[in-house]
């Protein structure tokens, strides 16, 4: 932060210190859970900004910002060509300028392009109902002026966690309790749904067989998260088989249901799939699958045989 400050213009740091004056002044107060929550995820969401390396931050308009965030918020169609045209002047043709000149209605159509972000968001998620906008806006200031001290940063993180995780549970519930109501669905013991797309011409595999299957995993929003088709055609490389000892349960349940030849979508609750934990990548920093996240497979079953039959192939 001081390196940046060094470098800029005297009336700019003046600014930026009466903005946070200014915020401090303000009277915010949060009554009950909601508007902690909410004051929580605008300050969260106002990092995606304050702390993503850009080096115009400290000379956006901070009221321009907030303005256009709430905005955003509650019209998701406020970014428009206007603004479009508006961030070419800012920052140029290439992105590697920044005009001055430009910088109050800039602020207010990146302050847009953030809320219509948030927005959409927690609108998939289900979540809008659970949010103050007012109370959002004002942790999004705060979170731009980072003094967002009316909730400290662990119970921000935690409260931020537990709703995601509770909205995750929710999306699972419903997508299961759809799944089950079509035509011709079957349930497992565990709870995992089975509804024909195809129906297969051959046997069974059962528990422990090797399998030979092309699928898509989707999580409970239908978002494609993974897809062997994809990975068949980026890699160049033919579709492996694997041993069901070896999957998740709701496959070792939902597999035996399915036949040779056929599609089928497999509805899987988080319990049989990744659990509590979720599946953390270290490489990206990022969870491949969230915690308690239930998933949806759609599986084309190509083969199966014994324990080791297809799975040798593999190791030559």
């Amino acid at each position: 932060m001081k390196n940046i400050l060094f470098g800029l213009p005297l009336f700019l740091l003046l600014a930026a210190c009466g903005d946070k004056e200014a915020a401090k002044e303000e009277t915010v107060v949060l009554n009950n859970f909601k508007d902690k929550l909410s004051y929580a995820l605008g300050a969260d969401h106002a990092r995606s900004i304050s702390e993503s390396g850009d080096p115009y931050f400290e000379k956006y308009n901070v009221d321009e910002l907030v303005k256009g965030f709430s905005e955003g918020m509650k019209d998701e169609n406020a970014f428009d060509k206007d603004c479009k045209e508006l961030m070419q002047k800012l920052y140029g043709g290439q992105g590697r300028s920044f005009d001055t000149a430009y910088v109050k209605e800039g602020s207010n159509c990146l302050g847009k392009l953030s809320g219509i972000v948030f927005q959409s968001s927690w609108k998939k998620k289900g979540a809008l109902e659970k949010i103050d906008y007012a109370k959002a806006a004002a942790g999004f200031r705060h979170g731009l002026l980072k003094i967002d001290t009316l909730l400290n940063k662990g119970e921000q993180a935690t409260m931020i966690r537990d709703f995601f995780e509770d909205l995750n549970k929710l999306n699972g519930t419903k997508m299961l309790d759809e799944a089950k109501q079509k035509p011709g669905s079957q349930v497992t013991p565990g709870g995992a749904v089975v509804v024909t797309v195809e129906e297969g011409k051959g046997g069974n595999p059962a528990k422990g067989d090797d399998v030979l299957a092309h699928y898509i995993l989707m999580n409970s929003l239908g978002d494609t998260l993974q897809s062997s088709y994809d990975m068949v055609k980026m890699y160049n490389q033919p579709l492996t088989a694997f041993s069901l000892a070896g999957v998740v349960p709701g496959w070792q349940e939902g597999m035996p249901l399915m036949k040779k030849g056929g599609k089928y979508r497999l509805y899987v609750p988080f319990h049989m799939a990744y659990g509590e934990a979720g599946s953390f990548n270290p490489r990206t920093n990022a969870y491949d699958i969230q915690p308690y996240e239930s998933l949806e497979f759609y599986i084309e079953l190509l083969d199966y045989g014994k324990p080791g039959s297809l799975t040798k192939m593999n190791k030559r």
